[in-house]
C-alpha cells in the first residue's frame, strides 16, 4: 500500500463518539453555514441543454480562473469551500497554460454527443463477403496494424496525464477522458478490421514506436499535447483522409470518416491550446519551437517507415505490377506532400507562421515535388 492514514479510525475515540452522535440525530450541520457564492446556472439554449459554458459563473467558472492554482492541491471541485486538513495530492500541473485551449469547453461537449460503436456502426457482414486479393490484403493488414500501434499510444498518453492535472482543470480533464475513450475505440476498430481481413496482424514497426515512446515519455503536458494532439494525430488526420481515398471497399471508407470525426476534435483541442498559449505567453515561442524540432525528426522517422510506405504505395495503386506501383507513388508522395502541407497550416493558423521556413520538414516537401515531377503526369492525385 503506497498511503496509509495517520489515523487508525476504528480506534480513535473522538472519531467514534462523533459517529455516534451523528446516527442518534445529533447533526453537526457546520458545512450549512460556509458562506457561498450563491448561483443558479440555467441552459442558454434549451435545445442543447445545461453545457459547461453555462455553468461559467464567478468562482465556479473557468474564465476567471488564474494562472497558477495555488490553494485547491486536493480532489475539491472547483467552487468547492476548502477546509483545512485537505491532503495535497501533488498534482504535476497547477498552471492553466499548460493546458487550457479556446473552446476546450466546447470539445468535451461534442465529443459526447458524437460517440458511436465499433461493433454495431461498421458493417461488419458486408465486409465478411468481401475477398481481397492477397497483396491488396496484407498491405490493407499492415496498415491496420501500424495504426493500432499508433492509437494504442494516444490513448495511453491522455490517461497518463489525466490524475496528474490539478482538480481545477475540470473541463480539460473531462476532454481528455473523452480523448482516450475515442482512442480506445480507434485501437479496437483498427484491431477488429485487421483480424476480419483474413491475413490478421502483420508486423510492427521500430520507426513508429521509437516516436511513440517519444509521445509518452514527454517531460510536461504541454509538450506531450503539442507533440500528440497537434502534430502526431494532425498528420495522422491527413492520413486518414487519404486512407479513406484508398480503402477497398465503402465500409472500410465508412471507418475511416468515423475515425476522422473524432481525431479532427482532438487536433483542434491541440491547436486552440497553442494558440491560447502564444496568446497569452508569447515569451514561450522559442521553447515551442525547440519542441517541434525534436518531434519532427521522431514523426518523420516513423511516418515514412518501411513498413507505413510500401502498404500504403500498394493500396493507392491497387496493386503490385509497375504500373500500379508508378500509380501508389505518386498517390503518396501526393499525400506526404499534403500531409506536411497541413501541418504547417495547421501552424501558422495558431500563430506560428515562422515555423515553415525554420522545419526540417518543409525540405522533404521539396523533395517530394521532386519525386513528383520526375513521374509522367499521367494520372491526377486527390486532393484530400
Amino acid at each position: 500500500m503506497s498511503y496509509l492514514s495517520t489515523t487508525d479510525f476504528a480506534e480513535d475515540q473522538k472519531f467514534v463518539d462523533r459517529f455516534r452522535q451523528t446516527m442518534r440525530g445529533d447533526l453537526e450541520l457546520s458545512w450549512m453555514d460556509v458562506a457561498r457564492e450563491p448561483v443558479s446556472c440555467r441552459p442558454q439554449n434549451e435545445r442543447r441543454g445545461l453545457t459547461f459554458r453555462d455553468l461559467d459563473v464567478g468562482s465556479y467558472g473557468f474564465t476567471e480562473m488564474p494562472e497558477r492554482i495555488r490553494q485547491n492541491r486536493s480532489f475539491a471541485p472547483r467552487g468547492a469551500a476548502l477546509p483545512p486538513g485537505l491532503p495535497d495530492l501533488q498534482a504535476e500541473v497547477n498552471r492553466k497554460s499548460e493546458v487550457w485551449a479556446y473552446n476546450v469547453e466546447g470539445y468535451y461537449e461534442e465529443a459526447m454527443t458524437r460517440q458511436w460503436n465499433a461493433t454495431t456502426d461498421i458493417p461488419w457482414d458486408e465486409l465478411q463477403q468481401t475477398e481481397l486479393p492477397e497483396e491488396i490484403g496484407k498491405a490493407y493488414a499492415q496498415l491496420l496494424t501500424f495504426l493500432t500501434e499508433v492509437e494504442m499510444i494516444a490513448t495511453d498518453v491522455p490517461a497518463k496525464w489525466m490524475g496528474r492535472l490539478n482538480a481545477d482543470f475540470f473541463e480539460v480533464k473531462n476532454f481528455i477522458a473523452t480523448q482516450a475513450m475515442d482512442e480506445a475505440r480507434h485501437t479496437e476498430i483498427f484491431r477488429k478490421r485487421a483480424l476480419s481481413t483474413g491475413y490478421g496482424l502483420m508486423r510492427a514497426s521500430a520507426h513508429n514506436e521509437f516516436n511513440l515512446k517519444f509521445l509518452r515519455d514527454a517531460d510536461s503536458f504541454a509538450e506531450a499535447s503539442l507533440a500528440l494532439h497537434l502534430q502526431a494525430e494532425g498528420m495522422v488526420l491527413t492520413l486518414f483522409r487519404f486512407s479513406e481515398y484508398i480503402s477497398p471497399t465503402e465500409g472500410d471508407k465508412k471507418l475511416f470518416r468515423l475515425v476522422m470525426q473524432d481525431e479532427a476534435r482532438h487536433v483542434g483541442y491541440g491547436m486552440q491550446h497553442l494558440k491560447w498559449v502564444l496568446d497569452h505567453f508569447p515569451e514561450r515561442r522559442e521553447l515551442i519551437h525547440h519542441h517541434l524540432d525534436e518531434a519532427e525528426n521522431f514523426v518523420f522517422g516513423g511516418g515514412y517507415a518501411t513498413e507505413v510506405v510500401e502498404p500504403f504505395i500498394i493500396l493507392s495503386g491497387k496493386g503490385l505490377k509497375k504500373e500500379q506501383i508508378a500509380e501508389g507513388v505518386r498517390i503518396t508522395n501526393a499525400f506526404q506532400l499534403k500531409q506536411i502541407e497541413e501541418y504547417f497550416e495547421r501552424l501558422a493558423k495558431c500563430g506560428l507562421p515562422e515555423r515553415r521556413e525554420r522545419s526540417r520538414l518543409w525540405r522533404l516537401v521539396d523533395l517530394n515535388r521532386q519525386a513528383m515531377a520526375a513521374i509522367a503526369p499521367s494520372t491526377s492525385v486527390p486532393h484530400a
